[in-house]
């Protein structure tokens, strides 16, 4: 494995080693790390509208729903409707 040297200013390489403290990590792991990480970035995964057929594609981002949506709930709330309560 070979060595790198590099200059950091006072106040950098203390903040940079106490994060690495807070890690649990030593310095020069944590900073190939990093360095790793943006070097060699994992391969994104692909979009989820390769799993579905062409027909379902075609219907992705037809509905707008509210960041909040329970679709859970929401259809928990329609078998009641439908069905009645379970009770």
């Amino acid at each position: 494995m070979s060595q790198l040297t590099i200059t950091l200013d006072d106040n950098l390489l203390m903040a940079a080693q106490a994060f690495a403290q807070r890690k649990g990590q030593q310095l020069d792991a944590l900073v190939a790390d990093l360095l790793r990480a943006e070097v060699q970035p994992t391969p994104a995964p692909k979009p989820l509208a390769q799993h579905y057929s062409p027909r379902i594609q075609r219907l992705l981002g037809s509905l707008k729903l509210p960041a909040d949506f329970d679709y859970r709930t929401e259809l928990e709330n329609a078998l009641e409707e439908r069905f009645g309560s379970r009770a």
